[in-house]
Parts: C-alpha cells; structure tokens; sequence
C-alpha cells in the first residue's frame, strides 16, 4: 500500500508531461459559434490537455451559455465595437427578405461588421493586461477563428509556436486563397452563393467576379489595417497578417467529405464535422417538451437557430406557417419562437417555446423533419440523426447549405420569397410521403457514423501532431509565393502565344511566297506556250 501514492504520482506526472496548454480563440459573437468551440475545447480536454478558452467580445451581446466540463478554463476579452442592437436592427431588415449584395443597406451592413472587427481588434492590444496574460502563459498551440486574422496576429505576438486555422463551417473562401487551396470557379461556389457546385452561365461569372473581388476587398478593408494595429501597438516590422496565414501549418473544418462539395483540397486540411454530435452524446428530454413528445405521434422542429429572432419574420410568413402546420394534425411542430405575438393564436399541434433542446430533439426516434434556416450546425446535426430538412436560407452561407442538403436528397428548399400556405404545405407534403428524403438522411446518417475516421480522433491527433512538430512546411504549397501571373502561367501563355503567332505568320508570309512563285511559274509557262 506504501507505493500506491508514489505510483500515482508518477503517473500524474506522466499524464501532465504529455498535455500541451491550447488557447481557443472564440468569437464571442452568436451562440452556435460558441457551442462548436466548447465542443473543440471539450475533447481536446478529454485528450488529458489543458485548454483555455479566449473569449473575445466584439458585441454586447448576453449569449446562451453552455453547459461547460471542468477543467476547462475561460478568459473574458472586453473588445466591444458594435452594438447588439444595432447589429440586429440592420440584419432585421435584410434576413427575411430577397437582396442583393449591390444594395447599399447591405454594403452597409459589411462595412460596419469590418469597421468592428478593426476596432475590436485594436481594443484587444489596447488592454496590456490581457496582451501580457497571454504572453506569459506560455501556450504550445492555438487555435484561430476565421471571421478575421486578428487572432492570428495574437498568436505570433505572444510567440505560441504553433497554431491551427478552424472553422465553424465549410472551407471558408479567404482560408482557402490564402494557405494556397485552388478554387476553380466553374464549379466551386463562393461559401455565401445561392449556387451548387452545377452552375448556370450567369452563376459561374458572379463566381469569378466573386473570387477576384473577395481578396482585394478583404485586404483593403479589414486585412491590411489589422497588420497596421500590430506593427502600431506590438512591433514595427511585425509581419503582414496574410503572410502569416500563409504559413498556416494546418486548418481544420467543421465539415465532412461526405456532404461536403466535391473540390480541390490539400493535404492540411482536415475535416472534423460532426463533432460532438453522436446519439450518445443526447441528453434525456425533461419538463414539457418531454410530455409534447411522449404523447406524440410523430414531431416536427423548427428553428432559424440563436442568431435569428423569428419574432421579426413577417406576419405572412407566421401566418402562412400556422395555416399549413393546421393541415398536419397528427404532427406535434415544436417551434423555437422567442416572443408573445403568437399566444393563443396557435393551432392546438403547435408549441412555441423560448428556447428547444434541438440536438436531443432530433436524435429522438419520433422526430419527422426540422425545419431550418439551413445553419451549418443545424444542417450537421439533422445529418447525424438521419432526419430530413426542410429550409429557407435567410443569410450568410446558409443558401448554398441548402443547396447542399437538396443536392444530397434529404432537404427540400423554400426560397425566402416564396413562403406562403401553399409553399409550406406542399414542401411538408412532399418531405413526409416521399421516403426518398429519409432514405436519402439515413443513408448520410450510417456513411458519417462509418467513416473510417472519427472527427474527435481527429482533431486530436492532429492537434498533437502540430503541437510536437510546429510549423508544417512541407504542407504549404509553393503557390502561396506566386504572384498573379505566375500563378496563372500567364507569362507562359504569353510566350508560347507570341512563338505560335510568330509562328503562324511565319507560315503565312512562306505560303504567301510558295503561292506566288508557283504563280508566276504558271505564269511564265503560259507565256511560253503562248509566244511558241
């Protein structure tokens, strides 16, 4: 019994010996993106590592908390450069509504989200009491969010040695510029396009508009002064922040090969969609959802998720909803709603609640369909359960997710100018008698459950890898140091048509000469003849 506490001992010493201190960065903007990095957060900690999760407040925004493990420590970054308020107020008068990038209330709206991300970057190095935190707690290895590169201007100010690029989606298109990814616009979308990876004529050239035009605009409004803030506050000759991202030793999405578009991808890219989301990780449902369910015949959900307020949907939209749900009496529609308007005017299968636990929900056998605004988490979790989706894409990327889900079978999509009655009923119809659309969700449902490798094996060796090793030059592309021309081979082109040019004339001007000598021999022999 005396070497019991000494063998313990050592074999903590051991298990602290090989954890490595991860910082998180988050942006503390919206609550699904904090859910997917507490997900991130949890496994890494379930690994044995010690993880602290970098909140950087850039609204004034109270969000859904969630339930926390222990052992997971949490710092607070007061950054805020926007109003919640505000925020919304500009988002309400686009999200239930047809627009165009080119209308001025939605530059508008971009301009004033990069406004704020520069400011709340520029507040975070202002407070050098956060700045030396991070500094001395000596990390091994963060993880940078993609809304923008100042984290991973953080990252290399307080010297961490290795850091992985994550997103909260698919491959974000910037992420994908920059560590050198090609991108071919005949068939990869930009991530916030109403397109598939079959595009029209017309989508195909908004497309390569799209891709010239995102990288300068980026540059210009956002990129370029964040690299400013770091050479004002930090250290003169601090490196550009896109020539940092270029030497990105690895990225890791929140998405899966298998219900992702098909597209170029490198070897750095490492795909862990659906973490954190598997039946066992369903809690059992309590309180009156579980009476709603447990006498239900079937269930219907539907959510446009935390980010959303589905109070400020137009009155057509709520009517057109209640009137169809009434056709469907022998499905309970459990209906995250937030406000009041709606008491008492509700068909008696429908149930508005504040808040719905949507994972456990849909992992629960009688759940027929979800109804979404085509979220990625939303749009994952339906996957991982095997449930259908029915969608209406209200910003962002969520158009080209529901582009997705019907590409795949198992979503039917509603465009936003297109809800009435009439609409609802007929997707609801279609999606419940059709047993393709199940079919379709179950068959992705068994291909991500059997995938050969698990995104939390994966995120975890993977992040251990880069720990050990820390930067990855051998997976950066030499594409990333082309210019434009060489990356094109315009210069190639260019020569080789010049050569076939000269060429060609060359020929020209020697079957020029051929046709007339020949012409004048005919000419001379006729001549001849003529004289004889």
């Amino acid at each position: 019994m005396r070497f019991i506490s000494p063998l313990i001992v050592l074999i903590w010493i051991a298990v602290i010996s090989n954890a490595y201190k991860i910082a998180v960065f988050v942006p503390a903007m919206i609550s699904s993106q904090l859910i997917w990095n507490v997900r991130v957060a949890e496994e890494l900690t379930k690994a044995g590592h010690r993880v602290t999760l970098i909140r950087l407040k850039t609204v004034n925004v109270t969000l859904n908390e969630p339930r926390i493990m222990d052992g997971i420590e949490q710092w607070y970054v007061d950054a805020v450069a926007i109003d919640y308020a505000e925020m919304q107020s500009r988002q309400s008068k686009l999200i239930y509504r047809d627009y165009s990038i080119f209308e001025r209330e939605v530059r508008e709206t971009f301009s004033a989200m990069l406004s704020a991300f520069v400011r709340s970057c520029e507040l975070t190095l202002l407070n050098t009491e956060f700045m030396e935190r991070l500094k001395a707690a000596q990390f091994d290895i963060a993880f940078s969010h993609m809304y923008h590169f100042c984290p991973i201007g953080l990252i290399r100010a307080a010297n961490i040695p290795a850091w992985i690029w994550l997103n909260s989606g698919q491959l974000m298109d910037l992420v994908a510029e920059y560590v050198g990814i090609p991108s071919p616009p005949s068939y990869v979308p930009l991530m916030l396009a109403d397109s598939s990876d079959e595009m029209s004529f017309i989508q195909r050239l908004k497309t390569l508009i799209g891709r010239t035009l995102l990288p300068l605009t980026a540059e210009k409004a956002l990129i370029a002064h964040e690299s400013e803030l770091f050479r004002k506050y930090v250290d003169p000759s601090f490196p550009d922040l896109i020539e940092l991202a270029k030497l990105c030793p690895l990225v890791m999405v929140n998405s899966n090969e298998l219900y992702n578009l098909p597209r170029p991808i490198l070897h750095k890219i490492i795909y862990i969609g659906g973490l954190g989301m598997k039946h066992k990780n369903a809690k059992p449902l309590t309180g009156e959802v579980k009476e709603i369910v447990d006498r239900a015949k079937r269930i219907a959900l539907m959510t446009f998720g935390s980010h959303a307020n589905s109070t400020l949907m137009p009155q057509s939209w709520k009517q057109a909803f209640l009137n169809s749900f009434r056709t469907f009496p022998d499905i309970e529609f459990i209906i995250r709603y937030e406000g009041k308007d709606l008491d008492g005017k509700t068909p008696n299968n429908v149930h508005l609640k504040p808040w719905i636990p949507q994972s456990d929900l849909l992992q629960n056998e009688k759940t027929a369909l979800l109804i979404t605004h085509a979220g990625y988490n939303s749009l994952q979790e339906a996957i991982i359960s095997g449930v259908p989706i029915i969608t209406i894409a209200l910003f962002g990327d969520q158009p080209g997710n529901a582009k997705l889900a019907v590409k795949h079978g198992f979503g039917y999509n509603i465009r936003k100018g297109e809800v009435t009655t009439e609409m609802v009923t007929k997707a609801l119809d279609v999606v419940l008698h059709n047993s393709s659309y199940k079919e379709s969700a179950v068959r992705m449902r068994n291909m991500v459950l059997k995938k050969p490798s698990q995104p939390e094996e994966l995120l975890v060796r993977w992040t251990e890898f880069v720990a050990e090793f820390k930067q990855l030059p051998n997976l950066v592309p030499y594409s990333v140091r082309l210019n434009f021309i060489q990356y094109h081979c315009l210069d190639v082109i260019a020569l080789l048509s010049i050569i076939t040019i000269v060429a060609l004339i060359i020929l020209i001007q020697i079957l020029k000469l051929t046709f007339r000598f020949i012409c004048r021999k005919i000419t001379a022999g006729k001549e001849k003849l003529k004289a004889q």
